[in-house]
């Protein structure tokens, strides 16, 4: 359960392997104040190939530092911001 009052986004790396999302979902969990959850993607074909991942979700409290935030999303390469609503 996420706490309410959250800024609420997702964010997805077009090819990233789902170990890879897990291991940024980990690294992610060190900032205080951010938590994760992964999106599974919904495609009923499985293809090695290609990420099981749909997007992470990142829950980011108002004390989590912004800047950490960006520097890890921005070592696991580009990305693309989606705002999450509710």
């Amino acid at each position: 359960m996420i706490p309410a009052g959250l800024k609420r986004y997702a964010v997805r790396y077009p090819s990233m392997p789902l170990m890879v999302y897990r291991e940024l979902a980990a690294h992610l969990a060190c900032v205080p104040g951010v938590e994760t959850q992964l999106e599974w993607k919904k495609d009923p074909s499985f293809n090695y190939s290609a990420s099981q991942i749909e997007a992470l979700h990142i829950y980011q409290g108002p004390e989590a530092d912004i800047e950490q935030i960006q520097r890890i999303l921005d070592h696991y390469g580009s990305w693309q911001y989606s705002p999450l609503e509710g």
